[in-house]
């Protein structure tokens, strides 16, 4: 199955791309896309992308926000096939 992931402001000068494709297999959490297919691919980053992820994963409300076909993601959500999920950095303001 293929999703598309699609970063913005600091996440994708962190990588250099602003969307890309990954092919996962089937049932593959967004968890497990989160910590190993994305960091898998971006090796030379992954130690910081990981580190930026850890609010998400502990559910902090500042943290980064992760949307599935438009929706607010679940780590433990099930990934399907055409999914476009989308990575954005903490929102500042003031």
């Amino acid at each position: 199955m293929r999703v598309k992931v699609k970063y913005f402001a600091s996440i994708r000068e962190l990588f250099g791309v602003g969307e890309e494709e990954y092919e996962v297999e089937k049932g593959v959490k967004l968890m497990d896309l989160l910590l190993n297919y994305i960091p898998g691919r971006h090796a030379h980053t992954a130690d910081l992308w990981k580190r930026k992820l850890e609010g998400f994963m502990r559910g902090e409300e500042s943290s980064y926000i992760v949307i599935v076909n438009g929706d607010r993601a679940r780590l433990d959500q099930e990934l399907k096939d055409g999914d476009v999920i989308a990575v954005l950095p903490p929102v500042g303001g003031g």
